[in-house]
């Protein structure tokens, strides 16, 4: 006599939709961890960007890093400082280049910028007549900005070379390639690439 086939009592379907929820969850998660975006309320680099009221940094596109070994920027020599000395910024043909100190926005740094980098990021911005991003410094050092002798760009002033034109607020500073219009600000809360 043939047995009837056998039924998964209440307990054992309850145990396969649980498991079926925890593959589907487990495949979700890696799937965020390995597009780079582990956390996914953090904006990315091509997720929209917060609204400019937003005191988090706004990521644009062209904070991806250009050249993932990045640079020595040891011996950058500074044509300008805030008056607080905490940023100073150089300026040539090619870039204006800007280095803070000290800073509190690494947690809005994408991981995806982070992890391109050899070295360390969020202490360098630039801009260029190509964009503007974050710089990986490869020197190892910590920056500290020596402003002795380096004139101070007061509060409300601007000053233009190059091509470009940074600007010092109590808030912070600003440089734009004056062409193309693109931009950067930063400040020890954030940083803005436009």
């Amino acid at each position: 006599m043939a047995q009837a086939p056998s039924r998964l009592s209440g307990g054992e379907r309850a145990v396969v939709v649980i498991s079926l929820v925890l593959v589907v969850a487990f495949a979700v998660l890696l799937t965020l961890r390995l597009t780079g975006n582990a956390d996914p309320g953090r904006a990315s680099a091509t997720a929209a960007a917060p609204a400019p009221s937003d005191p988090a940094a706004t990521v644009t596109a062209s904070e991806a890093p250009t050249e993932a070994a990045g640079e020595d920027l040891s011996e950058v020599t500074w044509d300008f400082v805030s008056p607080t000395g905490n940023i100073a910024c150089a300026v040539d043909t090619e870039r204006a280049l800007c280095g803070i100190a000290s800073f509190e926005y690494a947690d809005q740094i994408p991981a995806a910028v982070v992890n391109a980098c050899e070295g360390t990021v969020g202490h360098f911005l630039q801009v260029t007549a190509e964009g503007s991003s974050l710089v990986c410094d490869t020197s190892g050092q910590a920056l500290t900005i020596d402003s002795a002798g380096v004139p101070a760009l007061g509060y409300g002033k601007e000053e233009s070379a190059d091509g470009f034109t940074c600007a010092s607020d109590e808030t912070g500073m600003s440089c734009r390639h004056d062409e193309s219009g693109y931009s950067f600000s930063v400040r020890r809360a954030a940083y803005d690439l436009a």
